[in-house]
């Protein structure tokens, strides 16, 4: 088996999630259990199409540091016009305008309108716990909003890939065995939805009710043992993210890591 299932949006991906199938093993089935986040199936399906309100709680905990510590100081460079700089406009030198020059200072907004992609992995290993589920989503999402605020779109893709085997988690032999799910749950000309963002990527019941119900319909579950490994995303995008932590961290420790995702696409950060 050697699939790639690709979803435009939410609702194209959900009405296919739901589905019943004929697997024998069904995960996404069972009684409800702190593993996958204390939903059964039916609260699963609620949840994903009301948002998770609740998740918010996390997710506005590591906002509030990130306005404070990163988002005010987020500083973008421009082209500004001047009788001497870096280099020559050759409009501007052929029409005998002074200011033929450019030079650079720090603007937030430099960069609005460019389109910035980024795939966050959901595949989590069975041992890691739903509370290092909640605290990472809650983490890209505070990523993915300061990445708008300094003038970026942000365009989020949810992945979502498994192999048979251990040894072929980079994809090289995908007709050993190979499941792979892309969702775009935020597209670039859509305004953030939080509560939305917050299910998809920080709620366990995502990965252990919802993909795992994916799984089930393409019969992956009884193809390959405990619906197979944890594998790299075949499209990356600007930013791919795969598991930052394999426990809870400390908020600073969290921080950090926004800061050098941010600090990745040359956005500067404004020392104190």
């Amino acid at each position: 088996m050697n699939k790639h299932l690709v979803f435009e949006d939410l609702h194209e991906f959900w009405q296919y999630s739901f589905r019943e199938s004929k697997a024998y093993n069904k995960e996404s089935r069972t009684y409800a259990n702190s593993w996958s986040g204390g939903l059964d199936w039916n609260e699963s399906k609620r949840l994903a199409l009301m948002g998770w309100q609740k998740g918010l709680v996390e997710v506005d905990k590591f906002q509030a540091r990130v306005n404070e510590l990163i988002t005010s100081k987020i500083v973008r460079h421009k082209p500004v016009y001047a009788v001497a700089g870096n280099y020559i406009d050759i409009g501007n030198y052929l029409s005998n305008d002074p200011e033929c020059f450019i030079t650079k200072e720090y603007d937030e907004n430099n960069q609005k309108g460019k389109i910035i992609t980024i795939v966050c992995s959901i595949g989590f290993s069975a041992a890691i716990s739903p509370e290092t589920i909640i605290q990472r989503g809650a983490m890209v999402c505070a990523l993915i909003d300061a990445i708008e605020y300094a003038g970026y779109r942000a365009e989020v893709i949810c992945n979502k890939a498994t192999s048979t085997s251990i040894y072929l988690r980079d994809g090289s032999n995908k007709d050993n065995g190979w499941l792979e799910v892309d969702v775009t749950i935020k597209k670039a000309n859509q305004a953030l939805n939080r509560i939305e963002l917050a299910f998809c990527l920080a709620h366990p019941a995502m990965l252990r009710r919802i993909m795992f119900s994916v799984a089930e319909i393409e019969g992956w579950s009884d193809y390959t043992y405990g619906y197979g490994y944890s594998s790299k995303a075949t499209n990356k995008g600007d930013i791919y993210i795969e598991e930052v932590f394999s426990g809870v961290v400390s908020d600073d420790k969290a921080i950090n890591w926004i800061v050098s995702e941010l600090q990745k696409l040359g956005i500067t950060i404004e020392q104190d």
